[in-house]
Formats: C-alpha cells, structure tokens, sequence
C-alpha cells in the first residue's frame, strides 16, 4: 500500500499541516489536470508524491493535446473507409508505436491501474507523436499535389489521434470529449465499449526503427543550434537548410526526413 507524501517526501497527515486542499488545486488546473495528475502519479503499491508543480505539468500535457487537436482539425478526416491502397513507412512506423501503446494502455486497464496508461500515453503524444511524427508528415499533410502520399498522412494522424482520445477518455473525460466533439463531430460518441481500440500488430516491424528515428532526430536539431548562420551569424533555424547523410536504416524514411530537416545531400 502506497502513502500520498509531500514535497520533502514526509507522509501528509493533517496532524503535520502537510495536507494539500484538492479543491482550490481543481479549481485553479481544472478537473482533468487533476485526474491526470493522480492516474500518472500514483501506482500501485508505491508512495506517490504531492505536489502542485507536477499537477501543473500534467496541465501542460493536457494543452499540448489541445493544441495538438487543434492542427489536426485543419484537415479532412482520412478513416477506414476511404484508407490509401499504402501507407508510407513513416506511418506505418507511427502505427507500430500506436499498437505498443494501445496494448500498454489496455493491460493498465486490465489491472485498474492507471499509472500505467497515463504514462504510457503521455509518453507517445508528447515525445513520439507530436514530437517526431507529426513534424515528419507536416509537409505531407499540406501538398496537394502528392493526393496519395497525403491521404497515407492524414489517415493515419487521425486513427492516431482517435486513438489517444479513446484511451484517455476515462482518466480526463472533459478535454477527450470537447475534441472529440469538435473534430469528429457526427461521428460516434466517444464512451462506450464499441469504441475500445484494438491492438494491431500488422507493422510490428517498424518498432525498431523508433530509436534511430529519434537520434537522427535529435542529432540535426542539436546541430543546427550549434550552427552559425554564414547571414545573421546567429544559430540556423529548424527551417534552415543543413547539409548532413541519411544513415542506411532510416532510408525508407528518407523523403520525409529531407523536406523535414531541409537536409542537402551530401
């Protein structure tokens, strides 16, 4: 059995003063931050540590979802019925990651713990998610020209996206619903057992590339921060072209990663 434990990590007692007023914490963050705070806080057997900077951070999780459904809304919804022939390997590569988390999410269910699909979905929105996929498919998401390599983009931001919603709905129901509603409005309601997502494990395969996805990633951003610009003598920007190579792991993601990054071939 896990104890609810201040900042300085002593046992709150109101004996001890240390006990934190949940209502002017909910009024202040909202309800769902709340929620959020204690499904991702607190897991089972373990003492969990109460603190309004980590119900803060569960606020910011929350805003970058609605920020995160606020570009998903600029574009048509893509769904299984009208579904490309192929998928690009980006998003079949989005798409494994989706299955991992799916299946995370619905064995912390199984259990009823919580920790276990907060976490889990945080984890993928936040650092997978919006901060890889959504920046490899953008140029995608917005040429028309390419009809095919766009559907591939948007079907799958929005079978990801529905996704989140569906397996966040019941650890923050308010903000799950309002997006639902105003992206997928006329659609099925959000609640309800035929909504469960399924885990899918038809690209399994692209789970190992996540980790050179997010090193190359990473290695450009850092590069160009450390990089001079020839004109303003400052740092390149993101949008800044860089020359660099595409290591031969990430070559089926190649397009992608070029009009990304702005990379010139070396």
């Amino acid at each position: 059995m896990g104890y609810g434990v201040d900042e300085k990590g002593e046992k709150m007692s109101k004996s001890k003063g240390n006990v934190i007023d949940p209502l002017p914490i909910i009024k202040k963050y909202g309800a769902d931050a709340f929620r959020f705070w204690s499904a991702s806080e607190t897991n089972v057997g373990y003492d969990f540590r109460c603190s309004e900077l980590k119900i803060q951070s569960a606020q910011k999780f929350l805003s970058k979802l609605w920020n995160i459904g606020r570009f998903i809304s600029n574009f048509e919804i893509i769904d299984e019925n009208n579904k490309p022939r192929e998928l690009k390997a980006t998003d079949k590569w989005i798409l494994s990651e989706l299955s991992s988390m799916t299946k995370k999410c619905l064995e912390g269910y199984e259990e009823l713990n919580f920790f276990i699909p907060a976490n889990a979905l945080r984890e993928f929105t936040w650092n997978i998610f919006a901060a890889h996929y959504i920046e490899m498919i953008k140029s995608r998401a917005y040429n028309n020209e390419a009809e095919d390599e766009r559907k591939s983009a948007l079907y799958t931001i929005h079978k990801c996206f529905r996704t989140i919603l569906l397996l966040l709905e019941p650890i923050s129901p308010f903000i799950t619903y309002e997006l639902w509603k105003k992206i997928y409005e006329g659609g099925e309601i959000i609640s309800g057992q035929k909504n469960i997502p399924t885990v899918e494990k038809e690209y399994d395969v692209f789970v190992s590339s996540t980790h050179h996805i997010i090193k190359f990633n990473s290695e450009i951003w850092n590069k160009k921060k450390e990089t001079l610009s020839n004109i303003t003598n400052k740092p390149l920007s993101l949008k800044d072209p860089i020359k660099t190579k595409i290591p031969s792991e990430l070559e089926s993601f190649k397009d992608d990663l070029i009009v990304m990054h702005n990379i010139m071939m070396e």
